[in-house]
């Protein structure tokens, strides 16, 4: 008989975060009102922040956000909580700089969406502003969203994006489209 020498086995089980609040009135009715309340809920003026608990409700549990990759930086996923941990660093820091904390408007510009039964992939190209007043965005980009439908509506699963670059525009299809003009 074989004896193979045995290390000390380390079980780790975890559990999915509990969400036990469930979305704002009406944020998870449509497809359109989970979208809105993301966008929302990110949203903040000057010396705020993004409203982490509507987020929370949005969201499965365990639901996504993976932010782009960094030249030479390896994926960052984060649930929501991780999420709000980098909020706050960003802003601890900011602070620690002396700089006045800034605000954040997005809003979406554009959507395409794929749907089917209780899945729905949507590539929502969006702006970022400091102001609503701003006249032109500091940043464009896309969210890739994925949302399902339970018991309670429509939840995210989760939001993957990036930005828009030199070297990374946003393709046409995912641009509004201009109105025709009148003939």
């Amino acid at each position: 008989m074989k004896r193979f020498a045995t290390a000390p086995i380390l079980l780790v089980f975890l559990a999915a975060p509990s969400i036990a609040e469930s979305p704002g009135s009406g944020d998870g009715a449509s497809i359109d009102s989970a979208v809105a309340a993301l966008y929302a809920s990110v949203t903040h003026p000057a010396g705020g922040a993004p409203d982490f608990a509507r987020l929370r409700a949005l969201f499965v549990a365990g639901g996504l956000f993976v932010p782009p990759r960094r030249d030479g930086e390896d994926l960052r996923v984060l649930d929501v909580n991780g999420f709000a941990a980098l909020f706050e660093k960003g802003a601890a820091a900011r602070r620690e700089k002396g700089e006045a904390p800034s605000g954040f408007q997005e809003r979406e510009i554009s959507r395409h969406a794929d749907c089917f039964g209780g899945v729905c992939e949507i590539f929502s190209t969006y702006e970022s502003r400091r102001s609503p007043s701003d006249a032109k965005p500091f940043q464009r980009g896309v969210n890739a969203i994925q949302l399902v439908r339970g018991a309670q509506g429509w939840r995210i699963a989760s939001v993957v994006w990036d930005a828009e670059r030199a070297d990374n525009p946003i393709p046409a299809e995912l641009l509004p489209r201009a109105a025709p003009s009148p003939q």
